[in-house]
C-alpha cells in the first residue's frame, strides 16, 4: 500500500517546501508502518500478573483489564500445574479485592456524609471543560495570517470568530449540592433535543462588541437551563482535597502496577454526567483508570499520528460564570500575561506539563517547555478535532487534510474494569450515567491514577524527534 498526500509549496521558499514535503511523508509512511504491525482495536483482557503488565506497558499499547473475568480450575476445567493454579487463585484475590473495596457500593448519602467540605468544580455553559470555543473580535491584518480565525465567520462588521483555549469556570460547593446538580432527583440526564447542540458541539456566541476586544456574555439557552457541572480537579484531589475522605474506600493501588510503575504520583476521583466531554488531548502520565459507576468512551489515537490531528497554537482564556445575571451567563475572558499559563497549573504538582481527563497539551513535551517559558504569548497547542462532531467530508478533507489518514480506536469502560492508557496516546473521553442501588440515576464515577512516564530508554527521545518532525511537516515558524 503506498501512501500519498498532496502538500501545499509556498514558492517563495522552495527549499522549505521540500523539507516539509519529505517530513508529512516520513510521517504518514510511519503511520502506516505502525497500523501493519500493530492491527485491532483495544484489547479486553483478564486481570494480569505485573509481568504481563510490564510487557503490555513496553508494547505501550492501551487495553481494559475486566476484574470480574478470573476462573479457578475448577471453574474452568484445565488441568494447571500446582504453580498455576496458585497464581490463578492469587489474582483472582487480588481482584476480587478491588472489587469489594467500599467505593463500588457507595451511595449517595454515605458519599454526603464522608465528605464534610466543600469540593471545586468546573462550571461550562455545554459541559466542554478545558476546550476550544469560538471568540469574537474585530478583524485585524494580524488576523489575514492567523489560521485560528474563522474567515468564514467574519460580519458585516469586521468581527472574526477565533477559537480559544477556555477553562472552565470554577465555584466551590458541597458535595451534596453538586450531585443534585450532577442528577437532579427524578430527572434523569436526557440526551439533547434536536433544536440544541449537542454536547461538544461549538456554540456560537452571537452579542455584538463595543471594543476590539472585550469579554462577552453568552446566556443559558433558557431560564430554566442548568450550566454543566464536573468534579474534575486534577490536583491529586483524593489526597489534597476534601475528598481525601473517600480515599481510604477506593483502592489504594493497583497491585499489579506497583511493581512496575511504583506509587502514583497523584490519585484523582471524577464525578459527572452525559453532558460531559473531554476535548482531545495528551498526557505525559501512564494512566490506570477504574470506573465504579457508569460507563467512559473513549476515543483513542496513537502518538505516532500527531501530525493527523493537527493541533495549533491558540490563545487562552478562561469562563467566568455569572449566576447574578438574568437569565445567568457565562462570559469568556482572555488570560493575560501576569495570568497562571494552563500547562503550568495542572498534574500533581504546579509545574506539571499536562493532566489527565481534561488539562493536557496536545504537542511534545518539549512544545510544554517552550510555551510555559513564553507566557506573554498567551498560545498553547490544542488539538481542533471533534471526533463525535466532525466537519463535513469536504470541509474536514480541505481544513485536516491529515486526519483521513488516522486510524482512532474507541472503547467502552464500565463499572469493574480498568483501562490502561500509555502516556501519549491521544483521547477523547465521553460518559454515561451510572445507577445507586435504589435505582435512582447516579453520576458516572472513576478513580484514575497517574504515574510519571519513564524518560529513560529511546521512547521520550524518539517521541520528542516526532514531535519535531510534525512541526516541520506544518510548517512552524518555531
Amino acid at each position: 500500500m503506498t501512501t500519498t498526500t498532496t502538500t501545499t509549496l509556498d514558492e517563495s521558499n522552495p527549499n522549505s517546501n521540500l523539507t516539509s514535503a519529505a517530513a508529512v511523508s516520513t510521517l504518514l509512511q510511519l503511520i502506516e508502518d505502525y497500523h501493519a504491525f500493530n492491527p485491532g482495536g483495544v484489547e479486553v483482557v483478564p486481570y494480569p500478573t505485573a509481568v504481563e503488565f510490564s510487557q503490555q506497558v513496553s508494547r505501550g499499547r492501551p487495553c481494559v483489564y475486566r476484574l470480574q473475568s478470573l476462573q479457578t480450575q475448577q471453574e474452568t476445567g484445565l488441568n494447571l500445574t500446582q504453580q498455576e493454579t496458585n497464581l490463578n487463585l492469587n489474582l483472582k484475590q487480588q481482584a476480587e479485592a478491588i472489587l469489594a473495596c467500599p467505593a463500588f457500593s457507595w451511595t449517595k448519602e454515605e458519599l454526603c456524609e464522608k465528605v464534610k467540605g466543600d469540593v471545586e468544580v468546573a462550571v461550562t455553559p455545554d459541559g466542554r471543560a478545558d476546550s476550544l470555543y469560538p471568540y469574537r473580535h474585530r478583524k485585524s491584518s494580524e488576523d489575514e495570517d492567523d489560521d485560528n480565525t474563522d474567515q468564514e465567520a467574519e460580519d458585516e462588521h469586521g468581527q472574526g470568530h477565533e477559537e480559544v483555549f477556555v477553562q472552565p469556570a470554577t465555584i466551590s460547593m458541597p458535595l451534596s449540592s453538586l450531585l443534585e446538580k450532577i442528577c437532579p432527583p427524578q430527572q434523569p440526564p436526557a440526551p439533547p433535543s434536536s433544536s440544541t447542540p449537542s454536547p461538544g458541539e461549538p456554540k456560537p456566541y452571537s452579542q455584538p462588541l463595543s471594543s476590539e476586544e472585550e469579554p462577552y456574555s453568552h446566556p443559558l439557552p433558557s431560564e430554566e437551563q442548568e450550566p454543566v457541572y464536573y468534579l474534575q480537579s486534577q490536583n491529586s484531589n483524593l489526597t489534597t482535597t476534601a475528598l481525601s475522605a473517600l480515599l481510604a474506600d477506593v483502592p489504594p493501588q493497583i497491585p499489579f502496577a506497583t511493581p512496575v510503575l511504583g506509587e502514583p504520583d497523584a490519585v484523582n476521583i471524577w464525578m459527572g454526567n452525559a453532558l460531559s466531554v473531554t476535548s482531545t488531548h495528551r498526557d505525559p502520565y501512564e494512566n490506570l483508570y477504574l470506573v465504579l459507576r457508569g460507563r467512559k468512551h473513549f476515543t483513542l489515537w496513537a502518538p505516532c499520528e500527531e501530525l493527523c490531528l493537527h493541533a495549533k497554537k491558540v490563545r487562552t482564556a478562561h469562563h467566568v460564570y455569572d449566576c447574578s445575571s438574568s437569565p445567568p451567563s457565562f462570559k469568556i475572558v482572555l488570560d493575560t500575561p501576569s495570568s497562571p499559563s494552563p500547562l503550568s497549573e495542572v498534574g500533581p504538582d504546579s509545574d506539571s506539563q499536562s493532566t489527565s481527563d481534561s488539562q493536557s497539551t496536545s504537542a511534545s513535551h518539549s512544545d510544554s517547555h517552550s510555551d510555559s517559558a513564553s507566557v506573554s504569548d498567551r498560545r498553547i497547542p490544542w488539538i481542533p478535532i471533534d471526533p463525535l462532531h466532525l466537519p463535513p467530508p469536504d470541509r474536514l478533507a480541505s481544513r485536516y487534510p491529515y486526519y483521513r489518514h488516522s486510524h482512532p480506536l474507541t472503547v467502552t469502560v464500565s463499572a469493574g474494569e480498568i483501562l490502561y492508557l500509555p502516556a501519549g496516546w491521544f483521547h477523547h473521553v465521553r460518559q454515561e450515567c451510572g445507577v445507586w442501588k435504589d435505582g435512582r440515576v447516579a453520576p458516572c464515577i472513576a478513580v484514575n491514577y497517574w504515574f510519571d512516564m519513564d524518560y529513560e530508554g529511546e521512547k521520550y527521545v524518539m517521541r520528542e524527534m516526532l514531535g519535531r518532525l510534525v512541526a516541520v511537516a506544518r510548517g512552524d515558524k518555531h
